[in-house]
Parts: structure tokens; sequence; C-alpha cells
């Protein structure tokens, strides 16, 4: 894969100077703004084969029930369902999850009385889900039109359009065809111009290069579902999980920390780092904290729904 353009607009004009400039290995990466549409995206001319990066060890399929990551997810999933079932009667209520991972949040979701599907192109990723959780998961890689027979009453997205190379095209097709004319749909995505990321500058978390095509702003996320003609129904800035790591890693990176933190959680259990955490969580909890009150938290979670429901 190489990629020039813009993943929203598909310009091939990036603005002369980089705002970031990083090295991985060889390879050579470049965070640049569209002169078009304004969009920040990462650009690499180098012909790479993303697909396997998504089998390094921070993405490999781990059962974590029993462990503090999996109360703290189940915690959130449950918070985002019940925000969801604020917002529409869940009595027989259908839920499709794009990029649907191990199928947590559709299990928590499950065992709240929806009706659930999932999407996942990752094969072990599917597999866990459909054998650990008995869930129906549809893997093809999705290029328009139904999906498990549409017309969902709620669509989710968690951190699925950041790497994606046309998420607006394929957010479009997904919510024409598979979503209730009165549905709800919740994406998350990383937030480029928050608290964290200024922090940490090209050492933050969420730019995950280059498997993270797209680096999203508040105002670029509200005009995508804006021309989708959709109608923002609440907005939220924290994140338990992501937000809070996130946070932890850029405190972490003025110190001299260099590493991937969820990474290193997973396979560095080390006493030393448990001790650090210790130490730094209620520093990173309180700013991100205050980060979200004013809409600059690591992670942004839009609910929206058509404006003629």
């Amino acid at each position: 894969m190489i990629h020039l353009n813009c993943p929203i607009c598909k310009s091939n004009r990036p603005k002369d100077q980089a705002i970031f400039k990083i090295k991985k290995g060889t390879y050579n990466y470049q965070i640049v703004r569209c002169q078009d549409c304004n969009h920040i995206y990462t650009f690499f001319d180098t012909d790479i084969d993303v697909s396997k990066l998504y089998d390094e060890q921070d993405y490999q399929v781990r059962d974590t029930k029993g462990t503090i990551f999996y109360s703290i997810q189940k915690f959130e999933y449950e918070a985002v369902l019940k925000q969801i079932m604020k917002i529409i009667d869940t009595k027989n209520s259908s839920l499709l999850d794009f990029g649907a991972g191990k199928g947590l949040f559709l299990n928590f979701a499950q065992e709240l009385g929806f009706k659930v599907k999932g999407v996942e192109t990752s094969i072990p990723r599917a597999s866990y889900a459909q054998q650990v959780f008995g869930l129906e998961i549809a893997t093809n890689t999705y290029n328009g039109g139904e999906i498990l027979g549409g017309n969902f009453n709620v669509i989710t997205l968690f951190h699925v359009l950041e790497h994606l190379d046309q998420p607006k095209n394929l957010l479009k097709n997904l919510v024409v065809n598979n979503l209730n004319p009165k549905g709800l749909l919740v994406v998350e995505v990383p937030n480029i111009l928050s608290w964290q990321a200024k922090l940490a500058g090209k050492h933050w978390l969420h730019l995950d290069i280059p498997r993270h095509l797209s680096h999203f702003s508040e105002e670029k996320l509200f005009n995508i579902l804006n021309d989708m003609n959709l109608t923002i129904i609440k907005k939220e800035f924290f994140s338990w999980h992501l937000g809070v790591i996130g946070m932890m890693q850029s405190i972490w990176t003025w110190f001299g920390y260099k590493g991937f933190l969820i990474g290193d959680l997973k396979e560095k259990k080390t006493i030393i780092l448990m001790l650090l955490i210790a130490i730094s969580l209620p520093f990173a909890i309180l700013l991100e904290l205050i980060a979200s009150l004013c809409n600059k938290g690591g992670v942004m979670r839009y609910y929206a729904q058509n404006k003629i429901s």
C-alpha cells in the first residue's frame, strides 16, 4: 500500500510542511494536512503491506477476561450502551458493530437485550467472537450494500474510521444501506487536537503509524456526519480505557518514554512498570477529565441520527 492522497477528499495536495516526520524501521512517514479540505492524514510513498502490521504483538488476540482491562472495558462499554438506551428503545432493537474485534462490546450489548451482529475482517478476532461469545460475525471486506440483512436500529464503529483509506465513503454506504431511518449511529475516533496529542507530539499513542491513515479533529468529524444529513445528538470526549492510557503515555513521553504503552502492558508487566502506573494514574485521570470538559480529550465519541427522524 502507498498512501499519497487525502482519505476524505482524495486530493493529492498535502501542505508543503509536514506536521511530523516519523521514521519506523527503514520506513519514513509524514503526518500532513490536506491543502484542499484541511484534513490531517498519514502520507507515505513506499509500498508497505499494512495488513501484516495487524499481526504484531499489540494487535494479537488474547483472552483478557478476568483482567483489569476487561473490567475497564466492560464499565466503559456498558456506559455507552446505557447512553444508547436513553436515545432509542432497546426492546427488539438490533445493533451492528462494524469492526467488532473480539466481540466484547457485542457481548455486553447482547446481555442488555440487544439483537447483535458484527463485522470483523480479522479472522482470529472474528473467530474469538464466534467461538467464545457465540456471535454472528461477517468477515468479508465491506464494499457496499446490506450487511447481514441490514435495517439496524444502532450501528457502532469504535476506532475504525482512522484505519480506512476512504472512511467517508464507507460510512455513507454503511448508514444508507444498513441503518434504520430512525436509527442511531455511534462513532468513536482519536482526537488529533487533544491535549494529550499536543503533549506527546509524534510519540502520541493514537498516531499509531502507519495503521492509522486519518487523524480526525472535532470539526472534521462533525462535518463528515453533517454532510451525511445526520444530527449530532451527543458528543463525549472521555474514555476510561483509551483516553486515560493515552494521557498516561503522553505524560511519560516528557520523561523520555518512547514505547507503546498498550503493548508494554500486555507484554512487560514488570514491577517498575506497575509502580509507574500507580504513581501517574491519578494525574492522568485528572488531566484527561479536565481535557474532556474542554472537548480536548484523547477520544471523541459522537451519537448521531438522521435529520428526518
